[in-house]
This record gives structure tokens, sequence and C-alpha cells, in this order.
């Protein structure tokens, strides 16, 4: 039976918790073109906002590919930190597809490990990885994310996870002091709560607490922003976050075993890594006693490409069996 494919010209959609990344694929051998950027959730639904775009456009795409930042069932998803929901079927009624899928946001960018380029990355540490090794990334954004890429010779397969939502504790005193700062209110802390924009600024609402800074709440652009400036308690903050991003990186290697590498993807860590002490990172991130040797070999890069998720996208489009999601139940049909 030959294995199901996608038609093109194939719409491709990264959708986050802020903002909705449209683009084109005309064909397989071709990049993909970047057709809009919207916020999410400025139209009521996501049919709206992709018919929005599309109807400019001299062709209609004939298919959908669509990556959504939540967890999905089947050929539904809800976001995680928006409203829009996704079905399937009745996206590709209302938009007059023949077919479609539907991803992760974080499986895209694991598909995007297959084909970025050299200089869409930047190396943290440097590790002893393995070609064929698991891949991992992962990263803080309006959420934060985690999936990896299991690659078997011409086949490979992607792992969405809900990595956002384990629970993480102090392990050094400064963090003994922060933690019921950064829990208050909350039912149980998690990994998001703390790497993504909302945790940066919770991680500055600690560092203000505990250290007798007299600074305002302010927002994760703010944040950003005078951390490069030199502002002392935003500095403490962008300091705090590499740490605890090394640290969950390190942790999350080690559950998955990801001797091809992490990658940190999302919209903050290429902001911040001139800030980032890159002794430090590779300290935390490996220090897990006693997998300390195992720990070593993994390597940590920073995935600078803004389009990575597009990338990722248009390679599953060009090559579904390569990714494991040539599955018919995952397809869906207009």
């Amino acid at each position: 039976m030959r294995p199901p494919s996608i038609a093109y010209p194939v719409l491709l959609a990264d959708i986050g918790g802020t903002n909705c990344r449209l683009s084109l694929a005309g064909d397989p051998d071709s990049p993909q073109r970047a057709l809009a950027r919207i916020g999410t959730g400025s139209y009521p639904t996501p049919e709206a906002a992709f018919e929005s775009v599309i109807a400019e456009l001299p062709e209609r795409p004939r298919s959908a590919i669509l990556a959504v930042a939540g967890p999905l069932d089947g050929r539904s998803a809800q976001l995680t930190n928006a409203s829009w929901q996704f079905d399937g079927p009745r996206i590709a009624q209302a938009l007059s597809l023949n077919q479609g899928l539907l991803v992760n946001d974080f499986e895209a960018l694991a598909a995007s490990l297959a084909v970025l380029n050299p200089g869409d990355v930047e190396t943290l540490v440097e590790g002893d990885p393995e070609p064929e090794g698991v891949k991992l990334v992962l990263g803080p954004g309006t959420g934060f994310g985690a999936s990896a890429l299991l690659t078997r010779g011409e086949r490979g397969f992607l792992i969405p996870t809900e990595a956002g939502h384990i629970g993480i504790g102090p392990e050094d005193p400064t963090e003994q002091r922060m933690w019921p700062v950064l829990a208050a209110g909350l039912p149980r802390l998690t990994v998001e709560h703390l790497l993504s924009g909302d945790g940066l600024v919770r991680l500055h609402r600690a560092v203000v607490a505990t250290s007798g800074m007299a600074e305002a709440d302010t927002s994760a652009a703010d944040i950003s922003r005078l951390a490069l400036d030199g502002n002392p308690a935003a500095l403490m903050t962008v300091v705090c976050f590499w740490r605890l991003l090394a640290r969950v990186a390190g942790d999350l290697a080690l559950s998955f075993k990801a001797t091809g590498g992490v990658f940190i993807a999302g919209g903050i860590a290429p902001k911040l890594l001139p800030l980032a002490d890159r002794a430090t990172v590779k300290a935390v991130f490996a220090g897990k006693p006693p997998m300390e040797a195992l720990a070593a070999r993994f390597a940590l890069h920073v995935i600078t490409a803004q389009d990575a998720a597009e990338q990722g996208l248009a390679a599953i489009a060009a090559n579904l069996p390569r990714f494991g999601l040539d599955d018919p139940k995952r397809l869906w049909f207009g």
C-alpha cells in the first residue's frame, strides 16, 4: 500500500499561546514562504484567522499542517494558553482543504532537528553526541514544551510530551528562600510556572522579594531588556532563569537518554543568550550525580532560527513516513 502523502500547496501554521505564524509550502523541494504573523485570539476561531490570510493568495492551499501548543486528541486539539480549539475535519471543510494534519508545536520543532542548518543553532555545551541518538527539543515561550526525535535509518518517530507540567522543587539555599514566593497561590509549582514568559515575571518577583531590592513588577519583555541593560534585579532574574533552564534540560536529557543532543527552542532563550554564563550552564546541565558520566555526553544547543517550527512542518509535509506521521488515524480530510 502506498503511504499517505500531503497534497500541495500546503498551509503551515505554528500556533502558540500568543502568536500564530503562517507560511506556505508550494512543493516538497522548495523552502516554505512566510505569509503572516497574527495574534492568537485576534479572531474568534482559527478557521477565521486562516481564511483572512488564504483569501489573499492567488492559489488556495490544498492541505494544511497545523502545529498547536497544546495536547492532541487524535484529530482535535485545544491550545493550553489560549481559547482556540481545533477540529481537523471541521477546519478542512471550512477552508475547502483536501486533507490536513494536527501536530503538537514541539513535534514540529523536533522534526526541524532533521533539517536545521549549522547556522540555525548555537552550541552551549559540546558534549559527545551520537549521530543516531535521541534528540530532544525543549523550551520556554508562552508556556514550556518538549518533544523528542528518534531516528532509525530513513524512518523517525516524534515523541510529544507535556513536560512543562511536571513538578519542580528547590535544590540550593538560594532557591529554598525563593520557593515560597514562587509557589504562592499555586496548587503545585511546575516547570512551566518558572520557565515561560510568566515564569520570568514570577522569578523577578521572587528575586526582588528575597533580596530587598525596590523594584516594581514588570513584563517579561521589559525584564529581558533591563537585564541586557545591566539592571541588577533583572540580571539576577536571568541568572536564575538560565540555571533552572539548564537544570531542567539536563533532567529531561536523562529521562530520554538524549545522546543525540538537547536543543533549546522558543522566543525567550535566543534573546537572553548573551547573558548565559556558559560555564555555569554546563556545570548545572551536566551535574547529575550519580549519572555524571552519561550527562557529560549530552550536548546542549540553542535554536536561533526564528522559523524552526515552519522548517519542521515543511519537512513533515515533504515526507510523512520520515517522522512516523503516515498514520491514517491522524490525517483528516475535507
